[in-house]
Order: structure tokens, then sequence, then C-alpha cells
């Protein structure tokens, strides 16, 4: 497999941001249409699931970049302070991932909608990576 280049990252989160916009136009304009069409749905659900969605995404995005910004400054040699502030890092960004779930489960309550579109953002980095790759997959083995 061809080696990944260090824009890749650049191009997950402008692909993450796209995908986002279209799931949240999505998730906005499906509500209204099964409401429209007879199915019993709350109206705020569909944005209730946009929150959900976004608020997922946010943490996706968010933990990413967390990882991408400690790797580069931590794993430079020689650098004890570095290995320091990994430690700290990591425990600040747990307890910050600890109340962001723990407000969610507040906001969520009952809403199925809001808890499952923020597990589905969530997801949506690892699933921008995973289709990257195998982008690139397929595109080398077509070359054969």
């Amino acid at each position: 497999m061809a080696e990944i280049d260090d824009a890749f990252i650049k191009r997950v989160y402008r692909s993450s941001a796209f995908l986002w916009a279209f799931g949240l136009l999505v998730l906005l304009g499906l509500w209204p249409y099964l409401t429209a069409k007879g199915v019993a749905l709350s109206p705020k659900w569909g944005w209730l699931a946009g929150l959900g969605w976004t608020l997922g995404s946010a943490v996706s995005v968010a933990t990413l970049w967390s990882l991408e910004w400690i790797v580069r400054r931590a794993f430079v040699p020689g650098n004890i302070q570095a290995k320091r502030n990994l430690g700290r890092f990591s425990l600040v960004k747990l307890v910050v991932i600890a109340i962001v779930l723990a407000v969610i489960a507040k906001l969520g309550g009952k809403s199925f909608a809001l808890i499952s579109a923020f597990c589905a953002g969530v997801v949506l980095t690892q699933a921008v990576i995973f289709l990257k790759v195998l982008g690139m997959l397929i595109c080398e083995h077509s070359n054969d």
C-alpha cells in the first residue's frame, strides 16, 4: 500500500466537515418529510438528532485533533517535558470527554434521536479514515 502523506489528516478534517454538513441536511430534511408522510414522529426529533449529530461529530473531530496535536509535540527525541505533558494532557482529555458524555446523557434523557445521532457522530472521523484508506486500496489494486 502507498504511504499516507502528511496532508492526509487535513483531508480527513475536510471530508468530515462535508459529511457532517450533508448528514445535518439529511437529518433536518428527513424528519419533516417523514411527518408529512404520516409517520408518527415528534417534530422536535429532527432538531434533537441534528444536535446529537453535531455534538458527536465535534467530539470525534476534537479527539482526532487532540491526538494529532499531542503526537506532534510529545514524540520529540530527548524532550523529557513532553513526556510529562503527555500524561497531563491525557488525563485532562479523559475528564473533558467524561463531562461531555455526562452532558449528552443529561440532555438526551429519553431522546432516542439525540443519543443515536450522537453515537453516529462519534464514529464520523473513524469512518472517514476507513473509507479513505479503502479508496486508496481500491485505486492501488485497480491499477495492477
